[in-house]
């Protein structure tokens, strides 16, 4: 319970009713107890035949009650009864009840205004005010909440805080939403982003909402560090905690300076979510400080080995630089005693994702394209927020997806995990609709290929063919006419649910770059059929860029989303989807000077 300021008035009326044989400031809590209606105080020394005065809380400020008008006294003499309609304390606070007694004279009679007594009270009474009110500030000045200038700046030391000065680096953040995304996201005061190479890091300096109708919202930020140089626009772009419908982050314009020091309130709200993620000495902490290096890992105490926690990071590679920040971030949260053995790393396994989607029949190419590649989009964020070693939903990851505009209706095909240990790769469907999960909680992955396909959106194939002059033309008819027909032959090929571990099947669905330059007719290639690849006995040996010469071929698909795979080099292909569809979209032959 806060300390309640007794001003001067209040004084005088306590003194002065102790003075005269009354009973002065006699406490009550608010309400009292029992369930009468108006509330009411019996008082602790009846019969009263006056109440002087009532002091207490309203609205948290020191407040004097009306006689007749908040309260009365009942005609028993005992009961303070709190009035319909008049002001009422605050719950939960005490009330200073001043009042005299029927059958006690008066002990002292002269009280006038200028008098012997009347002059002493008033002197004393207002010492005792000031040093209420000099109570108050000590009171005030120990809370962040009331603490101001250098008192806060005292309170916020026992946590570790000093007061930002002026020069310190801000910027203006912009957070998106992730498309779709219901209901308003909170943004808390303290909230970390940093640069993708953990370099810098910058706190939000005040808790923000983005509605349910906002899409982005922008926020103020500072440098967490005052010796840093202010970073170049678009530098901050990671959340050290993901939050969740937060899409992305980025610092449209570079950093400033600022030109004055952090005030009062800002030093508060920095204070008050100072805890929070300020974990020390656990696993969790251990956590936290990984997920500010942008890194999963698995952390285990083995046992027979105490004091011991070995930390094995998900990564490809690691480098001795980025190897030592993340010991530096491990230790500076570790449990006193505790050693935290940096392992090597872990490779995640690739999960190569293969969805077909249905979009709404009549959307402009525009939109039709915008709406893949959102559906792109989500796929990839839904795969970076999930947790290490455990299993994707599959409702969860279908229903991101219809909540993209112009999409009715998604079927995911396949899972593929490809696992590489010992020198070894092992591919395996985790797909499992049955259970609703793509089966990942015994490895950590990360998002491979993401093949999508659409009926209403083909996958394009542009050809060029350059030669020297002096060499022969091909015909272009000739040359539409083969890769027309070696594009039906690959959708037809793509139409039906393979399993993605026949690689019979798999080759047969695939447009490589040597079959390109075996079904090209003379003078390129020998014009051949893929179907002639299938056939029985040996299959013919598919041509090489050397033995085209001095031809020189080239072949780009674009897919749906945008992306575009070059074919231009033995050995490169780009594998279709299950129902996917091919359309030829332009072929070029040009001499060249």
């Amino acid at each position: 319970m806060p300390v309640r300021r007794r001003d001067y008035p209040e004084v005088l009326d306590n003194v002065l009713t102790a003075l005269v044989g009354g009973v002065a400031a006699e406490r009550h809590p608010f309400p009292p107890l029992g369930e009468a209606t108006p509330p009411r105080h019996l008082l602790e020394q009846p019969e009263a035949r006056q109440i002087v005065s009532v002091f207490g809380f309203l609205s948290g400020a020191s407040h004097r009650f009306r006689d007749t008008v908040d309260f009365e006294l009942a005609g028993d003499g005992q009961t303070l009864i709190w009035r319909q309609g008049g002001q009422q304390p605050d719950a939960g606070s005490l009330i200073h009840v001043n009042y005299l007694r029927k059958d006690d004279p008066p002990t002292l009679t002269d009280l006038e205004i200028g008098g012997v007594a009347r002059t002493i009270v008033q002197s004393v009474g207002l010492e005792i005010a000031r040093l209420y009110a000099q109570l108050e500030a000590v009171h005030r000045a120990g809370y962040i909440d009331t603490a101001t200038g250098s008192e806060l700046d005292k309170v916020v030391a026992l946590l570790g805080i000093r007061r930002v000065p002026a020069d310190r680096p801000t910027a203006k953040l912009r957070f998106s939403r992730v498309g779709g995304t219901p209901g308003a996201i909170t943004i808390p005061a303290g909230t970390r982003v940093i640069d993708e190479k953990v370099q810098v890091e910058y706190e939000v300096v005040e808790t923000v909402t983005m509605a349910q109708t906002q899409n982005s919202i922008t926020v103020s930020v500072r440098d967490v560090e005052p010796a840093n140089d202010p970073v170049d626009a678009n530098v901050l772009a990671v959340l050290a905690v993901p939050i969740a419908g937060i899409a992305g982050v980025v610092n449209p314009a570079p950093a400033i300076r600022a030109a004055e020091a952090e005030t009062d309130e800002e030093l508060r709200t920095r204070a008050r979510t100072f805890l929070h993620g300020s974990e020390r000495a656990t696993l969790g902490a251990l956590r936290h400080a990984l997920a500010r290096q942008q890194v999963e890992a698995d952390i285990e105490e083995p046992a027979g080995e105490p004091g011991l926690v070995r930390v094995t990071p998900h990564l490809d590679s690691l480098t001795p630089e980025r190897a030592e920040q993340l010991r530096s971030a491990l230790n500076d949260v570790r449990p006193a005693g505790v050693v935290v053995d940096l392992a090597a790393p872990l490779a995640p396994a690739r999960v190569d994702l293969e969805i077909e989607i249905t979009s709404r029949v009549g959307l402009q190419a525009t939109d039709l394209a915008a709406a893949h590649a959102e559906v792109r989009t989500r796929i990839e964020t839904y795969f970076e927020d999930l947790p290490a070693r455990e299993d994707g939903r599959v409702n969860r990851l279908v229903g991101t997806i219809l909540a993209v505009e112009g999409i009715e209706d998604v079927a995911l095909l396949s899972a593929t995990v490809t696992e590489t240990a010992d020198g070894s790769t092992t591919l395996e469907d985790r797909l499992d609709l049955a259970a609703g999960i793509i089966a990942l909680a015994d490895l950590p992955t990360v998002l491979g290929e993401l093949s999508i396909a659409d009926r209403n959106l083909p996958t394009t194939v542009n050809l060029v063919i350059n030669f020297p002059s002096g060499e022969a033309a091909p015909d272009e008819t000739a040359v539409v006419a083969a890769l027309e027909a070696a594009l039906a032959y690959l959708e037809e090929a793509a139409q039906s649910d393979i399993d993605p571990m026949d690689a019979a099947a798999l080759a047969r669905r695939t447009l490589s770059f040597g079959k390109i330059l075996f079904v090209l007719p003379a003078p390129v290639g020998p014009g051949g059929t893929l179907a002639a690849l299938e056939g029985p006995g040996p299959a013919p040996t598919l041509p090489t860029t050397a033995e085209v010469a001095p031809y020189q071929v080239s072949a780009f698909v674009a897919q749906a989303n945008g992306l575009t795979r070059t074919l231009t080099a033995d050995g490169d292909a780009y594998q279709l989807t299950t129902r996917e569809r091919l359309l030829l979209d332009a072929v070029t032959i040009a001499v060249e000077d």
